[in-house]
């Protein structure tokens, strides 16, 4: 049994992809036996309050202010970093550095997860102090240079962090769905709660609604589509800055009968609209995986994506979706194709599903608890570390000898 430190800048009640990646890890780790610590900020509004969290003050960031910074420091937290046996940073942020001070004041190893892929979403950083994209690409580097092992979800973003200078021991390790939840009978019908018709094509978008995920491309495509699958309808499920924009442009197109907006939905609402869907539809070019992917394939769902970085690892071409270039036209007649095509539909379908199964949550928590177990055999024990700089003040203070003795 370890003791395992979670710091993440984004946890519940907040939901991102981060937040579902870190409380599901969490709950498959305490199912296999381990003791998890989760460190995170405090929100403003209400939420279920878990043993083991620590919640450090926090404040919004500029422009998304759903999203929280934290203070990277709490007296109650900190002393309980000494019961750890390893610290996973799940954020590049404010908390990633309280996991720099527990890892270091108990010599512990350190994890790094790397989610985010910061140059791409500095335009929430206000114009006068955004950094450079290169400055931001060496702030990945020099963060994760810390750490004892980086883990990411896709080999493009390994080949990134290379590119970036990454010299630490980097395993591709994706983030998965819980499996389970699926197998678990429906609670909700989608298409009865949104008054979608029963054989209307039903296409989905689920996540945070935000400029980086790369909308308003959806949205445009869907239009086009519409002309020609005049009954198609579009749910957009989740949040976010540009949800009012949204729903906005699709009554300027035209379109305030064929798109829902349901909002957040939990866990298990989320899975039973996954199964009922007959086309998933993703743009964003700033991913690192996009769990949302693996779990819309784990409810049979064929994705239509944008072919970019991190999205192609997790998405086979022609296996368990389509991937094509960002160009509206291209996208909106390969969705009204596939939809045109039920065999084709039924093949992704199965394809989809299979591959979400080989990145289960499961599987992920096994090899997270395989990767601490390395780390922890690997890093050096805390008398050997004292040994060590005693050696090297040692050392330092007989040069400051024999300089003060030939001066």
């Amino acid at each position: 049994m370890m003791r395992i430190g979670l710091f993440t800048d984004a946890y519940l009640p907040e939901i991102t992809g981060v937040t579902t990646a870190v409380s599901q890890l969490r709950a498959e780790l305490e199912r296999l036996g381990h003791e998890t610590y989760v460190y995170a900020p405090r929100y403003d509004r209400p939420y279920d309050e878990e043993p083991r969290t620590f919640r450090f003050r926090s404040g919004g960031v500029f422009a998304y202010k759903t999203a929280r910074i934290a203070v990277p420091y709490s007296h109650e937290a900190s002393k309980s970093f000494g019961a750890l046996d390893v610290v996973h940073s799940h954020t590049p942020f404010s908390l990633a550095y309280a996991a720099f001070t527990a890892a270091y004041r108990h010599r512990l190893p350190h994890v790094q997860t790397y989610h985010t892929y910061l140059s791409q979403y500095r335009h929430y950083i206000p114009r006068p102090i955004r950094p450079s994209v290169r400055a931001a690409e060496k702030y990945s580097a020099a963060l994760c240079n810390r750490c004892s092992v980086i883990t990411v979800p896709t080999r493009s973003i390994l080949d990134e962090l290379v590119r970036f200078g990454v010299r630490r021991p980097i395993r591709i390790l994706p983030f998965g769905p819980d499996m389970n939840v699926y197998a678990q009978p429906a609670v909700w019908e989608p298409r009865k709660a949104m008054g979608i018709p029963d054989g209307a094509p039903l296409l989905l978008y689920a996540g945070r609604m935000a400029g980086e995920k790369n909308l308003s491309f959806v949205l445009e495509a869907f239009a086009k589509v519409h002309e020609t699958a005049e009954n198609a309808v579009m749910a957009w499920a989740g949040d976010g800055p540009l949800r009012a924009w949204l729903e906005e442009e699709s009554d300027r197109l035209g379109l305030h009968d064929a798109v829902r907006f349901p909002g957040f939905l939990d866990r298990q609402r989320l899975t039973d609209l996954y199964k009922e869907t007959d086309l998933f539809l993703f743009a964003s070019k700033t991913e690192t995986q996009g769990l949302v992917l693996a779990e819309a394939m784990a409810g049979g769902a064929p994705v239509i994506a944008v072919r970019a970085m991190g999205v192609r690892d997790v998405v086979a071409d022609g296996v368990s979706g389509i991937l094509v270039s960002e160009s509206v036209d291209e996208f909106a007649g390969c969705v009204v194709g596939t939809l045109a095509d039920p065999g084709l539909r039924v093949t992704l379908s199965e394809g989809a599903r299979r591959a979400a199964e080989e990145m289960s949550l499961q599987n992920c928590a096994r090899r997270f608890a395989e990767i601490y177990e390395e780390s922890r055999a690997e890093a050096p024990r805390p008398r050997t570390w004292r040994r060590l700089v005693g050696r090297r003040v040692r050392a330092r203070r007989q040069r400051s000898r024999l300089t003060a003795t030939r001066r």
